[in-house]
This record gives C-alpha cells, structure tokens and sequence, in this order.
C-alpha cells in the first residue's frame, strides 16, 4: 500500500523549461561563452547546474565552476516564463489528506526556497524536501529517494515517485519504489505513464 508521495520539481510540478534555458544561456553569458541550443539544453535540462556545465564538454567551463556560485547569484531568474499544469493544486490538496508528500529535486536549496516556493507557494504540501546539497550522488542514483523516504519514516515500497525523465524512473526503481512517469515521454520501467494531473490519485490508489 503507497503511503508516500514523492515528486520531481522540473517538469512535474513545475514547466520551467523556458525559464531554465533562459537561466542558463544568461550564467553562460555572463561567464563569456555563448548560449546553447535548445536541442541541447534539452539533453541537459534535469542535471543540476555543474553538471549541466561539464555536459558542454569545454575544459574551460569546467574551470568556471569555481566562480559559479558567485555569477549565479547575479543572473536574474525569469520567473514570468514558469508555469504549473492544470489540477495541480487540487490534486495536491486531495493526496495531501491521503499520503506524505515529499519534493526530490536535483536544484540545489537556493532553486527550491528562493525560485520555486515564492512562485509556486506549496510549501504547506512538502515539510520533506530533498535538495542536490542532501546526497553525494545525483539520480538516476537511488540515494535521493532513499533519503526521502527514510525522513518520511516510510520503506521506499510504500512510496511512489513521479517524475518526466528517464532518469527519475531509473532512480525510482533502483530506490525500490512504484513509479509515476508523467508527460509524453515513454519508460518501460515506469510503472504507469500519464499526463494529466487529475488522474493521479486513481493511479495512486491502484498501486
């Protein structure tokens, strides 16, 4: 029986695709490189913002991390480029009275407390939040889930993890835990695919 709920921000909670690539073409700027693609952004979109970087393949990028903390800090995130799908608050209003809910997210703390939660506002719906500054290795490694789970004082086969990428349901699996794809992508690992928000506590119960 799923009692934990667990959700991806980028992608799920949150369309900030726009808004990333966006974010990421102004720190490139700003570190003097040009802006990628958006065929390539789209291959890096759900890795933390290192990663993304050395996923350029530029050894001197690499060498731009030590500075990047501080150029972050400078670039405004555009935040009237975010939306949020359709039912998504009433659906965590129901699930909330139902199940724990927890955030996973590859952003570091800064993208959830002073990018995500002021433009969304669903603290109230996740007391457990899991940030890239929580865990040594990243999904599609399970230790973030785990983690999860182990702060919502549940097994990781009583969680469900829903997430857009390849990599969510890799680490959902790997973590021992049902799992929701959501959006038009395809895994033969997931458990169950949607793209609406409104079916989610029927898929949930049916686990």
């Amino acid at each position: 029986m799923i009692k934990g709920v667990l959700f991806d921000i980028d992608g799920v909670l949150l369309d900030s695709f726009e808004s990333g690539l966006h974010f990421f073409g102004d720190v490139l700027t700003k570190m003097g490189h040009p802006r990628p693609s958006r065929a390539r952004y789209k291959k890096m979109f759900h890795l933390p913002l290192e990663l993304a970087l050395q996923h350029m393949g530029k050894s001197e990028l690499t060498e731009d991390l030590e500075r990047l903390h501080e150029i972050v800090d400078t670039v405004p995130y555009r935040t009237e480029l975010l939306s949020e799908p359709l039912h998504m608050r009433e659906t965590l209003d129901i699930l909330s009275k139902q199940y724990k809910l927890a955030i996973v997210t590859s952003r570091n703390k800064q993208g959830l407390t002073k990018r995500y939660f002021p433009f969304a506002h669903t603290e109230k719906y996740f007391p457990v939040r899991v940030t890239r500054e929580d865990v040594i290795h990243y999904k599609p490694h399970p230790e973030p889930l785990l983690l999860a789970a182990k702060r919502l004082r549940l097994k990781p086969s009583e969680c469900v993890y829903i997430g857009d990428s390849h990599t969510d349901i890799d680490a959902g699996v790997s973590a021992g835990m049902q799992t929701i794809l959501y959006g038009g992508k395809k895994h033969k690992g997931a458990s169950v695919h949607t793209r609406t928000f409104k079916n989610l506590p029927m898929i949930i119960a049916r686990l």
